[in-house]
């Protein structure tokens, strides 16, 4: 969460010639609601089938894919996305930086009104999930985006 998913992507893509795709702003396209209304009105289960599904969508794309957070929550789609042959980057921020980077954004349902140890206990609950899926790791915390970019394209050739 907050690692620069979605900034670091579409710079990615740019640099490599490659299309670029946000699930969650997919997401939101197609439901004509943003993500926290999804979560309101419908709840984390639904957005989650959301989520797989349009992962689905892209999954023999040559694209350059960004995913919420949250993506690994659920085995269904851990399964998918270890079995999927492209290459999975998990960009590591650090709880504090996360907090750092988004004090006053409400648009975050699952962080949205967490107390600094509870986004703690989420981070660790997710940790060993983004670990077990992603095929490189990159702490982000002291890293610009274009720093980011270049350090994924290193790991892709």
């Amino acid at each position: 969460m907050a690692s620069g998913k979605t900034t670091v992507g579409e710079l990615l893509a740019k640099k490599m010639g490659m299309p670029f795709v946000d699930i969650d702003r997919a997401i939101e396209a197609e439901e004509q609601k943003s993500i926290t209304a999804i979560f309101s009105e419908s709840g984390e289960p639904y957005f989650r089938q959301l989520e797989q599904q349009k992962l689905s969508e892209f999954e023999k794309s040559a694209a350059v894919i960004s995913t919420g957070g949250g993506v690994i929550t659920t085995e269904a789609t851990r399964a998918f996305l270890k079995q999927h042959p492209a290459t999975i980057i998990y960009l590591k921020t650090s709880p504090a930086t996360f907090l750092k980077r988004l004090k006053g954004d409400e648009t975050r349902p699952l962080a949205k009104n967490q107390t600094p140890e509870e986004i703690e206990q989420l981070f660790q609950s997710r940790e060993a999930h983004y670990e077990a899926v992603a095929s490189f790791s990159i702490e982000t915390d002291c890293l610009s985006p274009l720093e980011i970019v270049s350090e994924i394209q290193a790991l892709l050739t």
